[in-house]
């Protein structure tokens, strides 16, 4: 998303399943400051792993489909985010290697769900010991789980909205290569399609924000169909509506610039 970053010396390398992964530090430093718990730093070192393994999978799913189709990918993680290198392939293929990402990290999060039932007799005992008003005295185990399913739910589901250069703005691009109008400009459609679904989600946050009602981000009417305890659960994966208007504010103007220079260039 903000590119591969600098490579440096303190860069940490391996191979997971003949991928070659490389972590930058900004990755490390980013991900401390989201997961920062005070001055309990083995809790905040449990959510720099949670935020490792979650990116991580999720680049792994690009990346190892990229490789069944023959292209030798790489990983990088760099600033919360990363990238797994790819080529121009078919429109199918490509939509199968975006879809790839955040299915394989939602599917990371189904398995910890499902531990998370199997090995709790009341699952809302685990909201109980999060919501606690000592925050910070919660435990590593409980912590754990939450930022697993935080970024495992959240952070893939987000990687949907049809918005570049997020997985969900290829795979829009993606399919209407393959089902969209002939002769207009796929691309521009693309980024108008980003800057309008930003926008919304900017000025979302931007409104729950400023409600006097404290508005989820994810409105909790889109749980109702949920048994419980599934929907109380799943409802407590908020992200902060100030970050979701920055980060969207931020992907607005992004398309918004590219959409004029792509104007430009014509």
């Amino acid at each position: 998303m903000i590119g591969t970053g600098n490579e440096t010396e303190f860069d940490l390398r391996f191979r997971l399943f003949d991928v070659p992964v490389r972590v930058h530090p900004l990755f490390w430093l980013s991900s401390a400051m989201v997961t920062w718990r005070g001055e309990d730093m083995a809790l905040t070192l449990i959510g720099i792993v949670c935020v490792f393994v979650s990116v991580l999978v999720h680049e792994l799913g690009h990346a190892l489909v990229a490789r069944r189709y023959g292209f030798p990918s790489e990983i990088v993680l760099v600033f919360l985010f990363g990238l797994a290198t790819s080529t121009r392939m078919s429109p199918g293929r490509n939509l199968r290697i975006s879809a790839a990402g955040p299915l394989a990290g939602l599917a990371l999060a189904a398995i910890v769900y499902l531990v998370l039932l199997v090995t709790t007799k009341d699952p809302l005992d685990f909201l109980r010991d999060y919501d606690s008003p000592k925050v910070f005295a919660v435990s590593p185990k409980v912590f754990a789980v939450h930022m697993m399913l935080f970024f495992g739910v959240f952070g893939n589901l987000v990687n949907f909205v049809p918005c570049l250069p997020l997985d969900g703005g290829n795979i829009t691009e993606n399919l209407l290569e393959l089902y969209g109008p002939r002769r207009r400009n796929i691309k521009e459609i693309v980024l108008q399609i980003s800057v309008v679904s930003s926008a919304l989600l900017a000025v979302r946050g931007a409104w729950c924000l400023n409600s006097e009602m404290h508005l989820p981000f994810i409105p909790y009417g889109l749980f109702v169909w949920l048994p419980e305890p599934h929907g109380t659960i799943l409802k407590s994966l908020q992200p902060d509506p100030k970050g979701m208007m920055i980060l969207f504010g931020i992907l607005c103007a992004f398309g918004i610039n590219n959409l004029n220079k792509l104007k430009q260039w014509r």
